[in-house]
């Protein structure tokens, strides 16, 4: 009875230390391209293809220009313009945001 629990135990531990939880995010890096008020687009994300995203909201614990972060988000159908790189962004809601080395 033990030998069943105990094996039973250890499937459910090797199912689930084999899940990856990062599977549908991705590596990119935030931009501080200057305060939108001004001439800048505030925060965006470059991902490791050169594309720029645009984050409706990215928090104050990110925002902060050359952090490598993994990433998962929606685009939202919506683009912006800006004067930073090729001038047109996704824009994309963030579902779920992390530092790379975490």
């Amino acid at each position: 009875m033990i030998k069943k629990y105990t094996l039973a135990l250890a499937a459910v531990l090797c199912f689930a230390a084999s899940c990856n939880k990062d599977k549908d995010m991705v590596n990119a890096t935030v931009v501080d391209t200057g305060d939108i008020t001004n001439v800048g687009c505030g925060y965006l994300l470059q991902l490791e293809d050169s594309a720029y995203l645009e984050p409706l909201y990215l928090s104050s614990a990110y925002q902060h220009g050359g952090l490598r972060v993994k990433v998962k988000f929606t685009h939202t159908g919506v683009v912006d313009t800006c004067d930073y790189a090729n001038k047109v962004f996704d824009q994309v809601s963030i579902q779920e945001i992390k530092n790379l080395n975490d």
